[in-house]
């Protein structure tokens, strides 16, 4: 039972890690946007759209049926770059965008290349995403976890061995 257990935490930890893994590819560097129920979440890591979006906030995206002018979308450009700038021209299924504070528009795309509209936007969960995904804080993340984890074990155990005491006292 001992070694079930431990195996069972074990792989509870390594899924988090791996959950945490991939959370810093989707948001932090941007791979490719992980949907949840529709939405992407990533972390604007330029100052191009200042002032409506600053470098560290968080965006939500979700995918529309149509773009129109003046919507915040993020796509993915020539380089496999993900970028999330303002539509300025809308051409069939072409658009052109810019960064609010750019004064040079970027390269007509295909709005196949779209990946969602950005709907919500937070600094103060940006700030908090990126501050825990730094190495320090994620190792006493992943640290409590695991104490958590053991604790838990032992506090169980303990239970179970003075459940056997009573039973074997009342025999």
């Amino acid at each position: 039972m001992k070694i079930k257990e431990i195996f069972k935490n074990f792989i509870i930890i390594l899924l988090v890690i791996i959950l945490v893994n991939i959370c810093y590819s989707a948001i932090i560097k941007k791979d490719n946007p992980i949907k949840l129920f529709g939405k992407s979440f990533l972390i604007v890591t330029t100052e191009s759209m200042k002032p409506t979006i600053n470098a560290g906030e968080l965006i939500i995206i979700s995918e529309k049926e149509n773009y129109k002018i003046n919507d915040i979308v993020t796509y993915f450009d020539r380089d496999d770059f993900c970028v999330t700038h303002r539509i300025i021209e809308k051409n069939n299924s072409k658009i052109i965008t810019r960064g609010d504070s750019n004064n040079i528009n970027d390269e007509e795309i295909d709005l196949s290349r779209v990946k969602g509209k950005v709907i919500f936007h937070s600094k103060i969960l940006g700030f908090f995403i990126l501050y825990l995904l730094k190495p320090l804080i994620f190792a006493y993340v992943i640290s409590l976890i695991i104490i958590n984890f053991v604790s838990f074990y032992f506090k169980k155990k303990e239970g179970r061995e003075i459940e056997n005491k009573e039973t074997n006292n009342n025999s």
